[in-house]
């Protein structure tokens, strides 16, 4: 393949960040994307294989993978994983601009240091489910008609959720971050948060029972609490009103049932409470760009153990016009 160099102004191919929850029970196949990928586990353990060896993540552990380089999920139980493609030139610019300073970044970790090795980063489960409602609204802005809309609202949620994380890029963080030895053995709350609210209550609910037929008059009844509450705490927390928040995490559960299992679109869109699987084909193709059927004929395309996608590559490349090695 001929190699073309980018230049600062071309015309993004693809957008600058989206946004995908899932849920794996069984490993992937090897994968490489176009884009730079951070990977967040909020619930379950996985392993994930690169090219570099194996990382081992549980809840509130990140891993950041460069453009076109290939990993494999292998999880260990029943886990839920937010992943976000970036593209990496806005990803590499923004961060830029976020981390001003190179000499409070710990070695290897600017952007404009980086060459795309996979980076394993601990936020910390809070931190991770404080930044779930900013990762779910980038997700609901594919639905959005306006570019310009997309791209500005992408950019500011993209900076709020930053905000969060770039403490754990800083090297020197006395100011940020409590002084280990103050810390106690216990490293977070012991409780489950899920249960705690009514939010918690009802997102357990929705999670539990989301093959039911469910209104927000129902859901608000079942925790005890005004609709009119309900909703406005539901878009606080969670980032989404019930009702798209239950269509979000059907999306989720009917994705994991056409990845992983050999049911009929129409099987998998009953299991998670679409009586039509034309409403469960339609929300997948928004999703995806393709049917279902279309996505189960078409695996992604496998990566080489021992290189990085070529294609992804020749369309990524360092400021400094070096291809990502």
């Amino acid at each position: 393949m001929t190699s073309t160099k980018l230049s600062a102004s071309a015309p993004l191919s693809h957008p600058i960040l989206t946004t995908v929850e899932s849920i794996r029970t069984t490993p992937t196949q090897r994968a490489a994307f176009c884009q730079a990928k951070i990977i967040h586990v909020l619930e379950g353990h996985v392993s994930i294989e690169t090219l570099g060896g194996f990382a081992t993540l549980d809840p509130g552990m990140t891993l950041c993978l460069g453009a076109g380089r290939w990993c494999r999920l292998l999880p260990h139980s029943r886990t839920r994983l937010w992943t976000a493609y970036l593209d990496e030139r806005f990803f590499r610019t923004v961060m830029g601009w976020f981390l001003p300073d190179r000499s409070r970044v710990s070695h290897g970790l600017h952007p404009l240091e980086w060459d795309g090795a996979p980076i394993v980063l601990n936020p910390g489960l809070r931190a991770l489910e404080e930044i779930e409602p900013l990762w779910r609204q980038i997700a609901g802005l594919a639905g959005v008609d306006s570019p310009e809309v997309v791209a500005i609202s992408t950019v500011e949620l993209f900076a709020r959720w930053m905000r969060k994380i770039v403490p754990t890029f800083v090297s020197h963080q006395s100011a940020i971050a409590e002084p280990r030895t103050l810390r106690s053995p216990v490293a977070g709350r012991l409780s489950d948060t899920s249960s705690i609210g009514y939010v918690g209550r009802a997102t357990e609910l929705l999670w539990a029972s989301m093959n039911e037929s469910w209104t927000v008059s129902r859901l608000a009844h079942a925790v005890q609490i005004s609709r009119n509450q309900l909703t406005r705490q539901f878009v606080t927390q969670v980032g989404a009103p019930p009702m798209r928040y239950l269509t979000s995490i059907r999306l989720v559960e009917f994705t994991r049932l056409i990845d992983e299992t050999d049911l009929s679109v129409e099987q998998a869109a009953r299991t998670v409470g679409w009586t039509d699987p034309r409403v469960a084909a339609a929300w997948f193709t928004r999703r995806f760009g393709m049917t279902p059927s279309h996505y189960r004929l078409r695996p992604h395309r496998r990566a080489i153990a021992s290189h990085i996608c070529v294609a992804c590559r020749d369309m990524q490349r360092h400021f400094s016009g070096q291809v990502l090695r």
